[in-house]
């Protein structure tokens, strides 16, 4: 037994040394960072007063609660001098007017009068040549013979100058009235120009005094006030700072070993250095890669007096932590069991007790009919046909070439496919709506892959139908629409983005609904101001169809940031109910996050209702006879789309 110990002993010896030497060959995959936050920092590019701040250091604050309101005091003297100017531009505006139209009645005095003057001047001698005449024949009478006439006699020769004369006049003075009457008609004089150019300065500037009621941009906590009521501040020095609740991101540095390991998008898993085993791992998605090789900070070094270099990156965390800001932690590539396995387990265990607030798995799409692949379904928008009693699911690509429209009983179940007329031709399916006579259906008017933009995707179309076949059907260019548009309103709003949207191929229209024969569109891209969707409005929905012009106004704009990061969201589907407006966004970033939103039309306040995160939400109806908000899913190519119905609070029902 003595003789069996020490080969043993050798034999784990080995073993061991070659464990630790595998253990120094093996390429590292973790790598070190920083927890680090989200923060708004409040300022002026101009000098303020403090009005009152609306809330205290440490308070926790909603998105779009309003937090600070300040006072710009040459604000008011620059719209009291933009008023001056305006008013002084119209008096000289109306003077002008009122001096051309005084100019056009004295050149037609004068036309009158020079016409009266040759016309007199012509029956004088006409009356003269019928003396003349008159004359002749008494003398012819008398004598018997007949008096040869002087052809042509210097009275006709006269009338005739005259006549001439006259037509000349007349000529000249009528071009001088055509030409003050063209001026006076005239839609782009200077002056125009000018009062529309003050018109847009105290448009701007009354945006600025919007503006000066400050609201939280996420959902945080007030950090640092630097300024009571009352005070004055100068231009560019920050009054308060709002930081989000949790950190909402992590700063790495990767080492040079790893550079190629880590890519945009990929999932890694963060963990704080400190011994609680307890705690699993964080989820996080790679947002972004630095373009250089840096110095490690103080805190990474493992020691401080060896200097350290590798690549920046930024990690977003996709759920509630308990982080500290500023707090090191580890960042690892793949998601492994740490040393004590056992207490591992009980970790999970604990963390599975405790996390009874987890979303419950969406509904998936289902069918009862065999014909129909699920698979093959991309929804793209949902729509509750009352007279039906039936829902219309769009899926945004052709299905076997045809439009994708399905039919969906009560619970949500496709039954069929609607068969479209045969001359359709209509692609990349993004939005349905309703009038409660016909069925709107909209493409994307978005460039494709190749950056194309092929009249499939431009159509608007309308129809009815009877149980699976259209019966009537219409289509409408809704590209050449707006480009119209564009053009009939070129100092518009409307134009300026439209511009913008067809010149860069950023246009994206996702939603749209029909109401009092109007058109509204929701368009996913471009924002406007850099950070705000737009809906616009086409006033006659009737004229589109026939083929005549519409005139557009951009009706609302609407900043759908996600509350936890403030960022930008981008629109995927709205519906009106009554007098509320809902919004389904997603996510720009590669991570799958998306919002329900409710929009009072009252007031135009905005509320973030729902979040549905690692999906994109495509499509939102509202079902009146049981209260429901329904949203359907993209879970992307070859997989089955999913739906959630909601109350309409966003509560899950």
């Amino acid at each position: 037994m003595k003789k069996a110990i020490l080969p043993l002993c050798w034999i784990l010896a080995m073993v061991g040394i070659f464990k630790l030497a595998d253990s120094f060959n093996r390429k590292s995959e973790h790598f070190f960072g920083i927890a680090d936050n989200r923060e708004q920092n409040i300022s002026f590019q101009y000098p303020v007063e403090i009005i009152q701040t609306l809330a205290l250091e440490g308070e926790d604050v909603a998105q779009g609660m309003a937090i600070l309101e300040v006072k710009r005091h040459d604000l008011t003297s620059s719209q009291n001098t933009l008023d001056e100017q305006i008013k002084k531009l119209k008096l000289e505006k109306n003077e002008a007017h009122q001096t051309i139209t005084s100019q056009i009645e004295s050149l037609v005095a004068n036309k009158e009068s020079t016409l009266a003057d040759i016309d007199q001047k012509i029956h004088e001698i006409e009356a003269r040549l019928q003396l003349i005449q008159h004359n002749k024949m008494l003398a012819e009478s008398i004598s018997g013979t007949h008096i040869a006439q002087e052809t042509p006699t210097s009275e006709t020769l006269e009338i005739a100058d005259l006549e001439k004369k006259r037509h000349y006049a007349a000529q000249a003075i009528q071009a001088e009235i055509n030409n003050l009457t063209q001026q006076l008609n005239a839609t782009r004089r200077p002056v125009d120009a000018q009062i529309a150019e003050l018109q847009g300065n105290k448009t701007e500037l009354q945006r600025q005094n919007k503006s000066l009621r400050v609201n939280a941009q996420f959902n945080g906590r007030i950090g640092s006030i630097h300024f009571k009521p009352g005070d004055l501040v100068a231009a560019f020095q920050p009054i308060m700072t709002v930081n989000s609740l949790a950190p909402t991101n992590v700063k790495g540095f990767i080492q040079e070993n790893i550079l190629n390991e880590v890519r945009i998008g990929q999932t890694v898993w963060v963990k704080s250095i400190t011994l609680n085993h307890d705690e699993p791992p964080l989820e996080g998605i790679v947002e972004s890669l630095g373009n250089r090789i840096v110095e490690y900070p103080e805190r990474i070094k493992k020691d401080p007096l060896i200097n350290a270099w590798g690549r920046e990156v930024v990690v977003r965390l996709t759920t509630k932590n308990s982080l500290l800001f500023g707090e090191k932690v580890d960042i690892f590539l793949s998601q492994k069991e740490p040393p004590f396995q056992w207490l591992t387990l009980i970790g999970k265990v604990h963390a599975g007790s405790q996390d009874t607030r987890k979303a419950a798995p969406l509904p998936t799409l289902t069918t009862a009919n065999p014909k129909i692949d699920m698979t093959n379904i991309e929804a793209s928008a949902l729509l509750w046909n009352p007279k039906e009693s039936h829902y219309l699911l769009l899926s945004d690509e052709q299905d076997d070439d045809r439009p994708g429209i399905f039919i969906l009983d009560k619970n949500v179940v496709v039954t069929d496919k609607l068969v479209m007329q045969d001359d359709t031709s209509i692609d990349d399916l993004e939005s349905i709506s309703t009038d409660g006579d016909y069925i709107y259906v909209s493409s994307s008017l978005a460039y494709n892959k190749n950056d194309e933009l092929k009249s499939k995707r431009k159509k608007l179309l309308r129809f009815k139908y009877q149980h699976n076949q259209v019966t009537t059907q219409q289509e409408a260019d809704l590209f050449e629409v707006l480009t119209a548009i564009k053009d009939k309103q070129p100092e518009s709003k409307v134009a300026t983005f439209l511009t913008q949207a067809m010149s860069d191929h950023s246009i994206d229209i996702e939603s749209h609904f029909v109401k009092d024969n109007a058109l509204y569109l929701g368009f996913k891209a471009p924002f406007i101001d850099g950070n705000s969707t737009v809906i616009m409005k086409l006033n006659n929905l009737e004229a589109i169809f026939a083929g005549k012009d519409t005139a557009a106004e951009i009706w609302q704009t609407l900043a759908l940031k996600d509350p936890n990061t403030g960022e930008p969201t981008q629109l995927s589907d709205m519906l009106v109910v009554d007098d509320r407006l809902f919004l389904l966004s997603v996510a720009r970033t590669s991570a799958k996050n998306s919002y329900l939103w409710r929009v009072m039309l009252k007031d135009n306040s905005l509320k973030n209702l729902a979040h549905f995160p690692d999906v994109n939400a495509e499509g939102v109806t509202y079902r009146p006879d049981i209260a429901s908000l329904v949203v359907v899913f993209d879970e992307g190519k070859n997989n089955t789309s999913k739906y959630q119905k909601l109350t309409l609070d966003g509560a899950a029902q």
